[in-house]
């Protein structure tokens, strides 16, 4: 008799291949905490920019509705990317959406921080963005799906 040979050789049954990686080990073991504390960094500096608005507010450099409203939106993400980090140290999926999406938009802004001749600081929030999207893209396939969990 003909045995079906096609699922063996490709490492296993139909049900186990749809489920995908359930417990994938990280690629590195120092790599969560690496990601976790460069999103910390950033979040740190988001909060320290936001500190500059209401400085400059309060100094007559920035408009009050220009540097308030500036400053609440970088509260915000700041506390967000913390929230992120936290997420990547318990293996949560939000932290890598949220992560990688953040990676994206401060690219651009980096690189318009090039164009309008920032130099250091584009560059310094390009280098971030580059290591951190390349980092949390390597930790997609170790960090479990929610359906895993149950």
């Amino acid at each position: 008799m003909p045995t079906d040979t096609s699922s063996s050789s490709r490492g296993g049954s139909a049900d186990d291949r749809s489920s995908g990686p359930i417990a994938a080990a990280d690629p590195s073991p120092r790599i969560r905490p690496a990601v976790s504390s460069l999103l910390g960094v950033e979040a740190l500096l988001l909060l320290s920019t936001a500190v500059y608005c209401f400085v400059a507010v309060s100094g007559g450099g920035l408009q009050a509705r220009l540097g308030i409203g500036l400053g609440v939106f970088l509260i915000l993400f700041a506390v967000l990317l913390g929230l992120a980090a936290r997420s990547i140290l318990v293996k949560g999926r939000f932290g890598l959406g949220w992560g990688i999406t953040w990676q994206l938009f401060q690219a651009l802004v980096g690189a318009s921080m090039l164009k309008a001749s920032m130099y250091w600081q584009g560059a310094l929030g390009l280098v971030l963005a580059i290591a951190l999207f390349v980092l949390l893209t390597r930790l997609v396939h170790s960090t479990p799906l929610p359906s895993a969990r149950e």
